[in-house]
């Protein structure tokens, strides 16, 4: 019984050696897999500049375990990181070599894959009419704050094109210089689209420049100097496209001054957002980013290079964002055939001296002596004018009458090219300057109506000296209802119509319908995740704003505000938005 005693003590202190030699060993590969676990994580950190290897090396150093006996594979696939490692925990036993086994070996792995979501958005906002009062307020704060949560911490990887609209949408005096715009004025840059270019997202230059003209403002305001007042397209820069950016700052401040004011189209606003997420526009945003004469706060940052990326990419996401409180309308634009081309209408500057009438001037020269009219003052040699006032006329007021005039200085300029157009009448203190006068051509009476005579006359009034003005020209200057019931008053009614609709209706609610319905499709079948709001919109715009994000099948991306909590929806899309970067 002794002897069979010290049997079962040995096999038990044999056992528990052991036991003890696993829990050594485990201990081992516990603080191997532990220390490797975390080496991986901070090795495929994508903002890490330093190679994985180096990176778990380092960290098995300071925790004092052999680095030989690792092995390490790196690899950087566009915007993913992956570190593996490989490697054993190795044990020197106790008691198992009592049984043969000198040492323990466990093998160790660990993987780590980050992806950088890079996510390019397309915030399309109402400000049309409707949006009035209370509505435009909370449009801005929600829209503000929207902006700033999408970025905050986000800002080298996000991207954001502010596409504000009414019923039409304002390029801005930016774009121009890196999109290309057809080239019949430059004093505004509304762009109308074809219904085609609605079933296809990629850019397709040259962009159709919209006339601009105001057939909207009546005669009865008379007609102010320089450009019309209440243009189609304005010609400033309120409420332009900001396209590709990450300054929350110049975000806001646009977001901020943003107004309510005229019709809806949604359909616009739309396509706009879409060219900023295609990558057809990649030319252009390189162009605007490189571009070091472009104001900071306007230009895309280098840093985006390569956007907008492909579509459906790993770890890229591109989102659409489309609000609307109302329903597609009309939207307008100047007749084909008056956009272009002499207009047949005649403007001469007739000379004031000394606060004379200076409607002599057709029978100034009666007595067959031109000198007669050397005091009037001559169309062809503007430069005349002390355009800089001061004193002398010389080769400085050219550019004086180019830098008062701006972008549109060959129509309203003084004297920008020896025969610049002004539509306005100018007095001086001592009674010297000029009027006005307009010829427009009847082709009814087939003769030129003289508008402050009041009478036909076979050739225009001031003969040769007469400019005729271009189409463009004559849009941009004079309002149509000014042309038609002041200007052309006793002129033939028909003549006085076709001068007055000289404009027409491009898209009507139908077609705009369908024009924003092909635009989302075309933007969700390429991969680009719509979310839609329906601020306190009729049943038509939220129906308009359900199909546009997808209909029942993404019923998720579809919000509906029927009170003026629209913050709680922007909410709800940037939530959406969080869900699909981590996803990602």
């Amino acid at each position: 019984m002794t002897i069979f005693g010290l049997y079962i003590l040995l096999i038990m202190l044999v056992a528990a050696g052991i036991a003890l030699d696993v829990m050594r060993s485990e201990n081992e590969r516990t603080r191997l897999q532990y220390t490797i676990d975390r080496a991986v994580l901070a090795a495929a950190n994508v903002e890490q500049s330093r190679a994985g290897e180096e990176i778990v090396r380092d960290y098995l150093r300071a925790a004092d375990l052999d680095e030989d006996l690792v092995q390490v594979t790196s690899l950087d696939v566009g915007s993913e990181r992956r570190v593996t490692v490989s490697s054993q925990a190795e044990t020197n036993t106790l008691f198992f070599d009592m049984i043969g086994i000198d040492e323990l070996v466990q093998p160790v792995s660990s993987q780590a894959r980050q992806t950088k979501t890079e996510t390019e958005v397309s915030l399309v906002l109402d400000i049309s009419g409707s949006m009035g009062g209370s509505k435009i307020e909370s449009l801005r704060v929600a829209a503000a704050d929207f902006v700033e949560k999408l970025l905050e911490g986000e800002e080298n990887l996000t991207t954001i094109s502010l596409v504000p609209y009414n019923d039409r949408v304002n390029a801005g005096a930016m774009l121009p210089n890196y999109f290309e715009f057809t080239d019949e004025h430059n004093v505004s840059n509304c762009v109308v689209f074809s219904d085609e270019q609605f079933e296809q997202l990629n850019l397709n230059h040259p962009l159709q420049r919209m006339g601009h003209f105001d057939f909207r403002t009546s005669y009865r305001n008379g007609n102010e100097v320089g450009p019309v007042s209440g243009p189609n397209c304005r010609d400033d820069d309120y409420a332009a496209i900001l396209p590709w950016s990450n300054n929350v700052t110049e975000l806001q401040n646009r977001i901020a001054l943003l107004e309510a004011d005229y019709w809806t189209a949604m359909d616009l606003g739309v396509k706009w957002g879409t060219l900023f997420l295609d990558p057809s526009t990649r030319t252009q945003f390189a162009s605007m980013a490189q571009d070091e004469t472009l104001a900071a706060n306007l230009r895309p940052d280098t840093e985006f290079l390569g956007r907008p990326l492909s579509y459906r990419g790993d770890g890229t996401n591109k989102i659409l964002v489309v609000m609307t409180d109302g329903v597609n309308t009309q939207q307008w634009d100047l007749r084909a055939d008056r956009k272009t081309g002499p207009s047949g209408v005649f403007i001469f500057r007739d000379r004031i001296v000394n606060g004379s009438n200076n409607s002599n001037y057709a029978r100034c020269d009666n007595d067959g002596d031109p000198s007669d009219c050397s005091d009037h003052f001559d169309a062809a040699d503007m430069i005349k004018r002390d355009a800089d006032g001061d004193g002398d006329v010389d080769a400085f007021d050219v550019q004086a009458c180019i830098d008062r005039s701006g972008v549109a200085s060959r129509v309203f300029g003084h004297c920008a090219d020896g025969r610049g157009l002004n539509h306005d009448n100018e007095v001086t203190g001592n009674g010297d300057g000029y009027l006005a006068r307009y010829s427009f051509w009847d082709a009814v009476e087939e003769k030129y109506w003289v508008s402050h005579l009041g009478e036909f006359r076979s050739t225009p009034f001031g003969g040769d000296e007469a400019v005729e003005i271009n189409r463009a020209d004559l849009f941009a200057s004079l309002s149509m209802s000014y042309m038609a019931n002041t200007l052309l008053r006793g002129a033939n009614w028909d003549t006085r119509v076709e001068y007055f609709y000289s404009w027409e209706e491009t898209h009507n609610r139908s077609r705009a319908d369908t024009n924003l319905a092909n635009i989302c499709e075309q933007a969700r079948d390429a991969g680009i995740v719509v979310y839609t709001i329906a601020f306190q919109a009729p049943d038509a715009g939220q129906t308009a704003m359900q199909d546009c994000a997808g209909g029942d099948e993404f019923e998720a991306n579809y919000f509906n505000v029927s009170n003026l909590d629209i913050q709680s929806a922007f909410d709800d899309v940037l939530a959406a938005v969080d869900r699909l970067r981590l996803s990602r």
